[in-house]
């Protein structure tokens, strides 16, 4: 098949990321894949150097029609079975163009967020009318997207984000992270990876942080990540008196190093989350995960089995739980083989692509049965 994946984010967070696990695992299982994303992006660099075909380009609801042009140009000459956008503006610049042109590609949206969607004119004709198919990160998300809504759901499939288990343990293996802090022996290192926004949490993050040193005295903190909100997290560490425990790193490519040194990795997010990639890769690693109960996060941290959960904007829980996931070992520990082996079972890479694969070729053999389409599944 020949695939094109648009992305119009200048960041670089879980579903950017995911975008890159998609084009890429593709690639390798021998489909010609096309990534267009925002030119100058992080997200450019990375898939460049990882060898992927690339088109940079400037998507923004502004020049709408500009971009909208560039796409219906890049899909004459691509030329693909399978357009698959993954955010809202490119999803409008991709699945006009796509709609306009006489090749009539299969327009294929992942809804990575579990942020409410409008009830408005608009938000129906981009899911309804402009999309072919939509994909979620988790069973949460379809089902609040036809309840709330009303979308049909046979047009709506859930394909979890997957985890490279090998790939997480070979980059995780010998960190030397704790050392590059110059912790003590002692240390228990608690930490959050995520995009430095306010729904993410990470206020309430350093208030648990300052209930949890009232308790012992050989706690840190680590806060891997960059963001709009960096000088108010500054700021806050500052006004809690925590410079000498809070480790801002900003962003990082280590992540697994990172997550391979933690005593406990929390997800405090306040607003809404589909299915965190980084708690994927906390779990898949063994390690003792809490997390805010919202959106999908309840589908992967199973309070008591695989995790704790407690309500979001409640830094005094969380500290009690962080609390509760370092003394109890024996549990924590249980909770973490729990996590391997729910990562095994049902968050594997291959499992992700494998899903992806099928939905694509059901979705030509369906909606676009022709001999050329026939022809490039074989």
């Amino acid at each position: 098949m020949r695939i094109m994946h648009t992305e119009s984010s200048g960041g670089l967070g879980g579903q950017e990321l995911r975008t890159l696990a998609d084009a890429k695992g593709m690639a390798q299982r021998g489909h010609e894949v096309l990534l267009v994303t925002q030119i100058g992006s992080r997200m450019e660099s990375l898939a460049r150097n990882a060898g992927l075909a690339v088109e940079a380009i400037t998507m923004n609801r502004w020049t709408l029609p500009f971009g909208a042009r560039t796409l219906y140009k890049l899909i004459d000459l691509f030329s693909p079975d399978i357009v698959h956008t993954h955010g809202s503006t490119d999803t409008w610049i991709a699945g006009i163009a796509a709609r306009l042109s006489p090749r009539r590609p299969i327009l294929i949206r992942t809804r990575h967020k579990a942020t409410p969607i409008s009830t408005g004119y608009l938000s129906r004709f981009l899911y309804e009318k402009l999309t072919d198919r939509i994909i979620t990160t988790g069973e949460t998300i379809r089902n609040t997207m036809h309840a709330q809504n009303g979308f049909d759901q046979t047009r709506i499939f859930s394909i979890p984000t997957g985890v490279d288990l090998q790939s997480l343990r070979n980059s995780s293996h010998l960190s030397f992270f704790r050392k590059e802090l110059a912790l003590p022996s002692d240390a228990i290192l608690v930490g959050m990876v995520g995009f430095l926004r306010f729904e993410k949490g990470v206020l309430f993050f350093l208030d648990a942080a300052k209930h949890l040193l009232q308790s012992r005295k050989n706690y840190w903190f680590c806060i891997a990540g960059d963001g709009p909100i960096k000088n108010k997290v500054q700021e806050r560490i500052h006004e809690l008196g925590l410079e000498n425990r809070v480790h801002l790193l900003g962003y990082r490519e280590d992540v697994p190093q990172i997550l391979a040194a933690l005593n406990v990795l929390v997800l405090p997010t306040t607003g809404s989350e589909g299915i965190s990639q980084v708690v994927l890769q906390a779990l898949g690693l063994e390690k003792p995960v809490v997390a805010t109960d919202t959106g999908g996060t309840n589908e992967v941290v199973i309070h008591g089995y695989t995790g704790l959960l407690v309500p979001p904007a409640d830094a005094l829980a969380l500290a009690q739980s962080i609390e509760q996931g370092i003394k109890d070992t024996h549990t924590s520990k249980q909770m973490g083989i729990n996590g391997r082996h729910l990562i095994e079972k049902s968050y594997s890479l291959d499992h992700m692509l494998e899903a992806t694969e099928q939905l694509y070729r059901t979705s030509c053999s369906e909606l676009r049965p022709s001999p050329n389409i026939a022809t490039s599944l074989s």
